[in-house]
Parts: structure tokens; C-alpha cells; sequence
């Protein structure tokens, strides 16, 4: 049993989702990045049994983020398809244009909170959990996301990039820590200091990408790391995700 806290599903063949079944895949959360891939998420989930959607605007675009397109994801989220509030945040590092070419400069810093706040406040009215994108310095993204009610709600933190010390503090407040493929290919000694930090009950696993496979990678690596089987971390990450969504 293998699971997704974290794709972009856009364009994935029917073909695809009968071999991420035949893998044991029991459930993807597709996030969006914009009103049109929030919808297209949406739209994703109610085709493809293991699918859940997940509507955001992420902080790559966080200049997007108005009104109207908050009345769209409040429309969208009445679909029980409809899971979490994916992907927003914090990124300070640069940003990937829609044409996916990269660019050093990033949005406004109070643009970006600006959105990260009030899709916040979007997911806890919802009351569904939010995923977030954390590219801020230090516990910077932690300390905000912290201040807010959110807990109540649910949080976790994709792609998890940091230290030990970061891992420990969300597992304190019932954070949970997705580990994703790059992040796990390329560990040095010190994040696998910080996955070891994760006990099984918080951790959510990701790929990031087009197709979900990549999981049972990370499920092996991060398994050889806490000294558990693929199939242990791989039915503990599902269970995770499946209460993180109430599912």
C-alpha cells in the first residue's frame, strides 16, 4: 500500500493509473499551483478512483491570489473529491515561470504572506489540511504556520528539506513531513539525521511529478535509513495521509 501527498497529475494516461494501482497505490493528492491547474486537480480526482484533489495557488504565483479565485476553490472544495489546500507557501530561493524557466528573483515577500495567510485562513474555514511549500529561512514558515489555528485543521510540510531539529519541533505539534524523491536520492548525512528524526506516525511520502513510481524509492531509502521494509513505510505513510485528510 503506497500513497502520494504530493503530484502534479496534469495529462496522466489511463495507462499510468492502472499501473500506479497495479504498484499498490491506493491514493494520489494531485496539488494545484494556479486557478486552472486547481480546477484541472479537481476535475482529476473525479476521474481517477486513487485520486484526490487539492486546490492552491503556489507562492511561485502568489501575486494570482484574489477573491474571485478564493471563490472558485470554496466552489471546488464542496466536492468531497476535494481534499486539502495544496500547494501554497513560502519561497524565497526563486521562482519557475509557466514556461518553466527558472528566474532568481522570487514574489514580493508581503505578496507572498499576503497569500500564504489567507489560504490558510481558507483551509481552516474548510476545515481541510493544508500542504506547504517551505523555501523561507530557517523556521521561518514553521513559526507562521504555528501562529495560526491550523493544527485544528491539519498541516504538513511537502518536500521536507530541513534539519533534524526543524523535523523534531513539527512532530511536537502534530506536524507531519512528507520526504520526496529528490530529497532522499541526494541525502547527505545530516538530512538523514532529520529523517531519522521522523517517527513512522508523521511521515508522508512524494514524488512531486507527473507519475507516482518514484514513491517506492523513497519508501527503500528512507527505509534502509529508519530500518523498516518498503512495505512498512509505505502503509504507514498511506495511513498518515488518509488521516491527515480524514479520509
Amino acid at each position: 500500500m503506497f500513497s502520494e501527498s504530493h503530484c502534479h497529475l496534469r495529462g496522466i494516461t489511463p495507462e499510468s493509473m492502472v499501473k500506479a494501482e497495479e504498484d499498490g497505490f491506493t491514493l494520489l493528492l494531485t496539488a494545484g499551483i494556479d486557478l486552472n491547474s486547481s480546477v484541472e486537480a479537481a476535475e482529476s480526482a473525479k476521474r481517477h478512483r486513487i485520486v484526490k484533489g487539492c486546490v492552491g495557488v503556489h507562492p511561485w504565483y502568489a501575486d494570482e491570489y484574489s477573491g474571485d479565485v478564493e471563490t472558485v476553490y470554496r466552489e471546488l472544495a464542496g466536492d468531497p473529491e476535494v481534499v486539502a489546500v495544496s500547494e501554497i507557501g513560502l519561497d524565497f530561493v526563486g521562482r519557475m515561470t509557466k514556461e518553466w524557466v527558472r528566474e532568481e528573483t522570487f514574489i514580493d515577500r508581503k505578496i507572498q504572506y499576503r497569500a500564504l495567510k489567507e489560504q490558510l485562513a481558507l483551509a481552516y474555514y474548510l476545515r481541510l489540511p493544508a500542504i506547504v511549500h517551505d523555501r523561507a529561512p530557517d523556521q521561518e514558515m514553521l513559526d507562521t504556520l504555528l501562529s495560526t489555528d491550523n493544527l485544528e485543521t491539519g498541516l504538513a510540510i511537502h518536500g521536507f528539506s530541513k534539519d533534524a531539529g526543524y523535523a523534531e519541533r513539527c512532530v511536537d505539534h502534530g506536524v507531519y513531513l512528507s520526504v520526496g524523491l529528490r530529497a532522499i536520492q541526494n541525502a547527505d548525512e545530516s538530512y538523514k539525521d532529520a529523517v531519522k528524526a521522523i517517527p513512522l506516525e508523521y511521515l508522508l511520502t512524494e514524488t512531486d511529478s507527473g507519475t507516482p513510481q518514484g514513491v517506492l524509492t523513497v519508501c527503500d531509502l528512507v527505509g534502509e535509513i529508519m530500518g523498516h521494509t518498503r512495505a512498512e513505510v509505505g502503509e504507514a505513510a498511506t495511513r498518515n495521509l488518509m488521516r491527515l485528510c480524514r479520509l
